[in-house]
């Protein structure tokens, strides 16, 4: 190749890599790409836009879903190490289950935290969380996609397993109770339930047989109309078909049903008979409400877990970001809470961050949000309001833990801290904002709330000095 030719291609690689960065700067808010036209000086960039959207791989599609550009952390993500094929200057293909992003160009829709599940030959399975944003068009070229991914296999592997480990001891005790069987006659209207499922549904041998319409009936109203659809002889024709709905049992007991059928055809094609099974889940329903709510939660007080409350903040930067919707961080601890670990004991000061949780919910508007941030500190994520409002809030908070004594220990108050959503302005800067008027508070003599916007000669240089 001429070396005209060698640093075309490289100047056309840093066009590409800074179109690439500007696109999803733009749709996501990162921070400013650099104006210079040197690689490096893009690749300058990548750190604010990982940092900002939690993504480590970058990667550019073109107009068939070819990946003509993929950051290093991409292409093992994506398993795109091997080498293309002498004479083939195609660019390689992703894994099909990308292919989809495609549309964001057609669209010309950036699309935020998409959830995508792909396949690799060298890497298996893998989820992954997508931004993509549609890349100008540049003279008469085919548009483009940029993709930022974070790679989430990790975290659903956990959830996964310890859902598989719920399901299967539910599903020993499935087998032990047995699954309802029924059959539905269409000429007669008649239902014909084994004994398991005249239990499933509380109902006795005094109450056979069953017809379609006492089935209906004993279905949770909101329900009625969708099952009706679901399982009429028409529905599916002869194929398998399952549902899960809520029946209302004539003692007053709620229960969630898993319904497995298929329809039986006579030699003309009508169906004339359903056949299928009927299996209580709720037990297994409730098991994986409680795993689900205690992955979101703090297992002390009962608040959103650091995890939860930043998956909220990221929707309300988003929020805002898109539409200007206002929301502020409150950033606040217990003063002096080694003193009360060390005076009553951590028994104590565990009910002493039960209690205090308690009452700060009981000042918050339903927009709120309340979550544990780490040991006695705590955030509150203030929607629709600016930071004047968030001091209003900040100021009822401080008040109702202060106001009554503890009991056992005594009064405790706390010292708060206050920044409001501005543009341009990172999650990270913001929650440094909040922690810095924390400091403040702190160092003014605890038991008071303060609003950044009123701090001297405020800087974003880093994170404030910790003083509890």
């Amino acid at each position: 190749m001429a070396p005209d030719d060698s640093r075309a291609d490289k100047d056309d690689a840093q066009r590409l890599i800074r179109r690439a960065l500007e696109a999803l700067q733009g749709a996501f808010t990162v921070s400013p790409v650099p104006t210079g036209g040197d690689e490096d000086q893009a690749r300058l960039a990548l750190p604010a836009l990982v940092l900002a959207t939690e993504a480590a791989a970058i990667a550019v599609l073109d107009e068939r879903g070819g990946i003509i550009f993929a950051n290093p952390k991409a292409r093992q993500l994506l398993d795109l190490n091997h080498t293309t094929p002498p004479g083939d200057d195609r660019a390689p293909d992703p894994p099909s289950e990308l292919l989809a992003f495609r549309l964001v160009a057609i669209t010309g829709t950036p699309l935020f935290d998409a959830r995508c599940e792909i396949h690799t030959a060298e890497r298996g399975r893998h989820v992954l969380s997508v931004n993509a944003a549609p890349l100008p068009d540049s003279g008469n070229g085919p548009p483009l996609v940029a993709l930022a991914m974070t790679d989430l296999t990790g975290q659903y592997d956990y959830y996964e397993h310890a859902l598989r480990e719920s399901e299967q001891r539910l599903k020993l005790a499935t087998e032990a109770a047995g699954l309802g069987v029924w059959e539905y006659d269409l000429k007669t209207d008649t239902y014909h339930w084994d004994e398991r499922m005249m239990a499933i549904y509380g109902l006795d041998e005094s109450q056979r047989p069953v017809t379609y319409q006492d089935w209906l009936a004993l279905l949770v109203p909101e329900h009625q109309d969708r099952l009706h659809a679901a399982s009429s002889p028409g529905a599916g024709r002869g194929e398998r078909r399952e549902i899960e709905f809520r029946i209302l049992r004539p003692d007053g007991e709620q229960r969630h049903i898993r319904a497995v059928w298929q329809g039986i055809e006579d030699p003309h094609g009508r169906t004339q008979r359903l056949v299928g099974t009927n299996e209580d889940i709720t037990e297994q329903r409730e098991l994986q409400s409680e795993l689900e709510y205690r992955a979101a939660h703090d297992p002390l007080t009962d608040l959103f877990n650091r995890a939860k409350i930043q998956q909220l903040l990221r929707a309300a930067q988003a929020a805002f970001t898109r539409h200007g919707t206002p929301f502020a961080v409150l950033l606040f601890d217990v003063d002096h809470f080694k003193r009360v670990n060390d005076r009553y004991g951590h028994g104590a000061g565990d009910a002493v961050l039960w209690e205090m949780a308690r009452r700060i919910e009981s000042v918050l508007r339903e927009t709120d949000h309340m979550g544990r941030w780490g040991g006695e500190e705590f955030l509150v994520l203030a929607s629709q309001t600016d930071e004047a409002g968030a001091e209003t809030l900040a100021e009822r908070i401080r008040r109702q833990v202060a106001q009554t004594p503890f009991e056992g220990v005594g009064t405790v108050t706390v010292s708060l801290g206050v920044a409001a959503a501005e543009a341009g302005t990172s999650l990270e800067t913001l929650e440094q904002r909040a922690d810095r008027a924390l400091y403040a508070a702190k160092h003014n003599g605890r038991n008071q709330s303060v609003r950044y916007s009123r701090l001297p000669e405020t800087a974003d240089d880093g994170p404030a000095a910790p003083a509890r």
